[in-house]
């Protein structure tokens, strides 16, 4: 297996993780991206560490292996990525909401997660410069962080390269054909063979997939969050929080403030679907958080173009290789931040091996095969 030669085609924080796994096990990788790393999805997310509310039940156990994975593959990369632990509270100022995180909280308990119900005095204590306004229910998970997910896919190249991998950047591939037990990758006017491909190219995993006559449907899920320049420290403990809505035509607001002192705002839950990116609408996001922070009092509005999120088109993830095409290999999920150490793991020693992990079996992409 170590002769073989693997490509991987996107460079995103998941596309990384697994061409640095299989680098780790002494594979010949080559990653491909049409872009520089994680300008993709990867570079819209608010990269929130967390397996709050993932479910089913085996989605949710993903996640949170995942989680634990986090600090190794920080320590094995071994640069600054901005992880940032610290936890994240959810509060509201409505009864029904309160019960309903209330409830939220036993769940994620018997479930074998950290969580407990917080007071407004904790919560004040954890985050001095709060300005929490109503409180009825608060719900503290202490185990999640976030991260920098563009200096991960970066960091991950470059321990790559220093095994020998090769990296493609603003290198498009066109297309993916298979035949007999080797794949070709058609670059412009150029064609390169490859023992197995890995297909981790976000939303363009779908157009990909088909030229290798591999179905791999996604709907389509836009987000869309604001940033501000670097400000000094004002959110202490908690690596994110989400702020309750201040009116019934308003969604909350989750935020966090990156190591460098930047701050991510996004409206709604992780998973709300957005593509107003004008300015108006980020100087209404900063404007809605300063009422909660008065360091974001005047702070200019960093306008982030809508993000295409990869989502499968049952939202849960695509991983595995593909139904007939046993040389390429397909990676396609939201939660990617989350999910980039374990999958990158578990799927470098897939293709590794040969032995698959029953742990993947909700997630293999011969569950689209029929609709081909």
């Amino acid at each position: 297996m170590r002769n073989k030669k693997i490509a991987i085609i996107g460079a995103g924080i998941v596309g990384a993780s697994v061409a640095f796994h299989l680098s780790q096990h002494g594979i010949d990788v080559s990653v491909f991206d049409k872009n520089q790393p994680g300008t993709g999805a990867s570079g819209h997310s608010f990269a929130w560490i967390n397996a709050f509310s993932k479910q089913p039940r085996h989605y949710y156990d993903l996640n949170y292996r995942s989680m634990d994975r986090w600090p190794r593959f920080s320590e094995n990369l071994g640069e600054d990525i901005g992880l940032r632990w610290g936890g994240n509270v959810t509060y509201c100022s409505d009864p029904d909401e309160g019960r309903r995180l209330a409830s939220e909280c036993e769940r994620l308990n018997s479930w074998g997660y950290s969580a407990r119900l917080i007071s407004m005095e904790e919560l004040s204590r954890f985050e001095p410069n709060l300005k929490i306004g109503q409180f009825h229910t608060g719900i503290y998970t202490p185990d999640e962080g976030h991260v920098l997910p563009v200096k991960v896919a970066e960091a991950c190249l470059h321990k790559i390269q220093k095994a020998g991998g090769k990296i493609y950047l603003d290198t498009p591939v066109d297309s993916i054909t298979q035949s007999a037990d080797k794949v070709f990758l058609r670059l412009d006017e150029q064609e390169m063979e490859f023992d197995q491909v890995v297909i981790a190219a976000g939303i363009d995993s779908t157009k990909l997939a088909k030229t290798a006559g591999i179905n791999l449907p996604q709907r389509r899920s836009p987000g869309v969050v604001v940033k501000t320049k670097p400000l000094p420290s004002f959110i202490h403990s908690l690596a994110t929080i989400y702020l309750p809505r201040i009116s019934k035509e308003e969604k909350e607001i989750h935020i966090r403030q990156d190591i460098d002192g930047a701050v991510m705002i996004g409206a709604g839950d992780q998973e709300s679907e957005t593509e107003d990116d004008s300015q108006e609408y980020a100087n209404k996001l900063i404007q809605r958080a300063a009422r909660y922070f008065d360091q974001l009092s005047g702070v200019e509005a960093i306008r982030v173009p809508v993000g295409l999120r990869p989502m499968p088109e049952d939202d849960l993830p695509v991983i595995g290789f593909s139904p007939g095409h046993n040389n390429i290999y397909l990676t396609l999920m939201h939660s990617g931040v989350t999910l980039a150490p374990l999958v990158g793991a578990l799927a470098a020693l897939e293709m590794v091996t040969g032995i698959p992990n029953g742990d993947l079996d909700p997630y293999r992409p011969d569950r689209f095969a029929s609709k081909n």
